[in-house]
């Protein structure tokens, strides 16, 4: 079958748990792009913890009062994204002469964050990574910088995995005016009369939620290391493609030798088969000379019964003796 039309790649996210923890309680935001609404991702439901969250900074903390309150909903197996407060990295706003997005952007900006700190006195770690995103209306173009080192960044992926829950993105809430506004308003559907989830304390959980999805821009959130199905999955097509040759090849291999193996029992049966075939006629000829003996054995013994004892008799009349014989 060739074409896309009506396959549903089965690795695609269609479900998300998007987790904050606020100063009231841990917020927990369900998406799902459901059909109904056309494939386009909704918040279905939201969730406040009712016990007081952790300390984000504590990540194995943060990670069990989640594994808690997720088995509580059933969301426990779904991709998650957490995004954390703004106390807990360090903020700055960054100008560039030009607009870049990805990788080049968060290099660009630790090029010129590295530039400040080392004419500061204050050189930056070399394990410290961003999130950033472009504040609205600005030019030049700046850019708002969140910074945290990596061993921490990796204490939260491996505090949640330790937990068996599946971290997929990490970042720091931005400020109200960021790049997700509008999706953020358009997937939260409106709020029910028992939900009091308060707007300011679902929308990071939503942000968070959101960055699960795929084509997310790279430079809003800090991915977790990569699994070896997700590593592979840019050069699924090639391997499959190899593999599907090498089974062919395989299976050619394995037809040939077992033709050649047929060939050569074929060869080895046509000697046989004439070698026998020497020994069956040179048997005929020994049965053909035997049956003669045989007979000409049987033909003698008949006539010496029906034949006179000449010897005997002769033999008789040597013995006796006559006068004048």
């Amino acid at each position: 079958m060739s074409g896309g039309a009506g396959i549903r790649l089965l690795w695609r996210t269609r479900e998300a748990v998007g987790l904050y923890p606020g100063g009231k309680g841990l917020v927990l935001a369900h998406l799902c792009a459901a059909e109904e609404h056309g494939g386009a991702w909704m918040v279905t439901e939201s969730r406040t913890s009712e016990t007081l969250c952790p300390a984000p900074s504590d990540a194995a903390a943060l990670a069990s009062a989640v594994c808690a309150a997720l088995q509580s909903a059933g969301w426990a197996r779904l991709p998650l994204a957490l995004a954390l407060p703004l106390t807990e990295a360090e903020t700055a706003e960054q100008v560039l002469p030009i607009r870049l997005s990805g990788r080049e952007l968060r290099e660009a900006l630790l090029w010129s964050l590295r530039a400040e700190t080392d004419e500061a006195g204050t050189p930056l770690s070399d394990e410290m990574r961003l999130c950033c995103m472009e504040l609205p209306d600005t030019a030049p173009p700046c850019y708002w910088t969140a910074r945290m080192e990596e061993r921490r960044i990796r204490g939260y992926f491996s505090a949640f995995a330790a937990a068996g829950l599946d971290l997929r993105r990490l970042t720091v809430c931005p400020p109200t005016n960021d790049v997700l506004a509008a999706q953020i308003e358009g997937v939260c559907a409106p709020r029910m009369p028992w939900e009091t989830t308060e707007e300011d304390m679902l929308a990071p959980a939503v942000y968070a939620g959101l960055l699960v999805r795929t084509g997310m821009p790279e430079h809003l959130y800090w991915s977790a290391p990569p699994r070896l199905i997700g590593a592979l999955r840019p050069q699924l097509s090639v391997l499959i493609a190899v593999l599907a040759a090498a089974l062919f090849l395989v299976q050619v291999t394995a037809d040939l030798a077992a033709c050649v193996t047929a060939r050569t029992a074929c060869t080895h049966a046509e000697e046989e088969l004439a070698l026998r075939q020497s020994e069956r006629l040179r048997m005929e000829e020994f049965f053909a000379l035997h049956s003669a003996v045989m007979e000409r054995e049987q033909l003698l013994a008949e006539f010496t019964a029906a034949s006179l004892p000449a010897r005997a008799l002769l033999v008789h009349l040597g013995a006796v003796t006559l006068e004048g014989v």
